[in-house]
């Protein structure tokens, strides 16, 4: 194993101008030093390309036509980037901030559990510092997932790194190997979930999901759908959820929690204005 392998920062960026100069900026910070950056763009309008060489030069740019969404973008990467010299790749949403040691704290946990496995930092809410992903679980019945922690703050809960269910796809490093042992992401699942699905196929193979406790990023959340009240994140969460119970051969419950969840959709969408009208 290499000192320090070289670790590809991979940026999905549509239309995130606002906030990828931002998380590019953060990544300069960085006290490891072996790492490059790829930004992917899915086809943005808002110029977000225009200015990054003045943030650095050393910034690489994948330009895609249009916007494939998140399985089929990274996929597209991949294969891109297939004979490239990177060790890991770490996916990274444009809407975070890095801490100075997050890749630094990352590369020491590969070393304590082995390179063949996939790692998260801890993800606080940028908004209000609480705590969005400090590992994940699936229930053993529903096969639905969940995020541990979630909205508690950090300060009053004491965590250590630790497998897990899955990790999250808002910060994945993983490696450049065993994406390929994967064929990438499932692009049955395009948004939500597509990294639950890679997760739970990797643990099929004997790799372990890592969350490191005191690795720790910021994100602001589903700023590429509009926010945490965004209509279009209802509803590619509420698609792809039953998908993912249709493909976990989970009937029952797939019956039941489609039917509960249409019933209950026009009441989520009245909320969801009330939300956005009040914010």
């Amino acid at each position: 194993m290499k000192k320090y392998p070289l670790i590809n920062i991979l940026i999905l960026n549509w239309n995130g101008k606002k906030v990828l100069n931002d998380c590019l900026k953060s990544i300069l910070t960085s006290s490891y030093k072996n790492y490059k950056i790829t930004v992917i763009d899915n086809g943005s309008s808002d110029g977000s390309l225009k200015d990054l060489n003045k943030i650095s030069n050393k910034i690489n740019i994948i330009k895609i036509d249009k916007n494939l969404g998140y399985s089929r973008g990274y996929n597209y990467t991949f294969k891109k980037l297939k004979n490239d010299n990177d060790d890991y790749y770490f996916l990274l949403n444009n809407d975070t901030i890095i801490y100075k040691d997050t890749l630094e704290r990352l590369h020491i946990s590969i070393n304590q559990f082995g390179s063949n496995n996939i790692f998260s930092p801890k993800i606080l809410n940028s908004n209000n510092n609480l705590i969005w992903y400090a590992g994940g679980r699936q229930s053993p019945f529903t096969k639905l997932t969940y995020h541990i922690g979630l909205n508690s703050d950090e300060r009053r809960t004491e965590y250590k790194t630790t497998t897990t269910d899955f990790v999250s796809g808002c910060a994945m490093l993983i490696s450049k190997s065993l994406v390929d042992s994967l064929k990438g992401f499932n692009e049955s699942f395009n948004f939500y979930y597509e990294d639950v699905e890679l997760c739970l196929r990797a643990k099929n193979n004997n790799t372990k999901c890592i969350f490191v406790h005191d690795s720790i990023i910021s994100h602001k959340i589903s700023s590429s759908m509009g926010g945490r009240f965004s209509i279009l994140k209802l509803y590619y969460k509420l698609v792809s959820s039953i998908k993912f119970l249709y493909f976990s051969n989970n009937f029952l419950v797939f019956i039941l929690y489609f039917l509960i969840n249409i019933i209950l959709l026009p009441i989520r969408l009245l909320f969801t204005l009330i939300k956005l009208i009040i914010s």
